[in-house]
């Protein structure tokens, strides 16, 4: 936390791009970047780097250490303990495009709303050099500038959140699952979507949920006011989970959330809420980008007039 502290200080002084009203700050090396909105709307993008500098080695295996029972993340393993791909694996992959996504979003959303900016946050750095959406000891391997370049990103997201009194973070990922539909996830678990038994108040969305006290939890996340619901009605071939076509995955591949929905988001506390998007990379690609675009930023925009402008005392942006 006390890293966290200097380096929100430190942003005073770090060197600043303004492209018209926008203004957006880049890290140490330009690892990292923020773009400064004016919503209440964060589009966080951990995984879409492809910046591989030499001088940070790549994450491999983590070191197993069975008298904890546990893995130690770093390079060389400590005495008691050896790597293991498989008890300590870690997931390297880039997810091709989402930064292309999330600057396409952004720019759809500006157009409905007539000049209204989600904050933008993207990590440049490849995923097996540092991963934005774990815990540091994994992210960076205790390797110094991978450490710092979490540590920004996580710096960011925090400053981000302090210039709003509420609102929502949308984390943009990719995936490759054979069902190829697109999977948000609220930290509810695979059993207990598909038990349909769950409580909103302890999801990434707790504090909407704790505004909407006449609507239920699955009508949120997976009925008429979710925003499975409204990304479905602008193409049926955008098919979501949970959304009212698919409430739960079922026997299907499925993503529930990760480190920063659950860091985040308001499952502990706050009055930021976090859902994370986990898009096929059909969607993602060329050919169907702009359209996915331009569709998923009329979704959001519903969900947010729906469930957040209805219901809010405070003034949002935009409501």
């Amino acid at each position: 936390m006390k890293n966290m502290y200097l380096f929100l200080i430190s942003i005073l002084y770090l060197l600043l791009k303004v492209t018209g009203t926008k203004e957006i700050i880049f890290g140490h090396n330009n690892f990292t970047e923020y773009q400064v909105g004016n919503m209440n709307l964060i589009l966080s993008v951990p995984h879409g780097g492809s910046m591989e500098p030499k001088d940070i080695p790549d994450r491999e295996a983590g070191c197993w250490d069975e008298k904890t029972s546990s893995c130690i993340f770093c390079h060389e393993c400590p005495l008691g303990s050896i790597k293991n791909s498989k008890k300590c694996k870690v997931s390297t992959n880039q997810d091709r495009y989402t930064i292309e996504v999330a600057r396409a979003l952004a720019e759809e959303i500006k157009n409905i709303t007539n000049g209204f900016f989600p904050h933008i946050i993207i990590n440049h750095l490849q995923r097996f050099k540092m991963d934005a959406n774990r815990d540091k000891a994994e992210a960076s391997f205790g390797i110094p500038q991978a450490e710092h370049a979490w540590e920004e990103y996580m710096g960011f997201l925090t400053a981000a959140k302090s210039r709003m009194t509420g609102g929502l973070i949308l984390d943009i990922h990719g995936q490759a699952h054979p069902e190829q539909w697109i999977e948000l996830g609220y930290t509810l678990s695979k059993t207990s979507l598909n038990s349909g038994i769950y409580s909103a108040s302890f999801s990434s969305i707790s504090h909407l949920a704790s505004q909407l006290v006449n609507v239920s939890a699955e009508t949120l996340v997976a009925g008429n006011r979710s925003l499975g619901n409204y990304i479905e009605e602008q193409k049926h071939s955008y098919v979501c989970v949970p959304s009212p076509s698919n409430p739960s995955p079922n026997n299907g591949s499925y993503y529930a959330g990760g480190y920063i929905v659950k860091t985040f988001g308001s499952q502990s506390s706050g009055t930021v809420d976090a859902i994370q998007l986990e898009l096929p990379q059909w969607v993602r690609a060329a050919e169907e980008r702009s359209r996915f675009c331009k569709a998923l930023a009329r979704a959001v925009m519903k969900f947010w007039q729906t469930n957040y402008c209805s219901q809010y005392n405070q003034e949002f942006l935009p409501c």
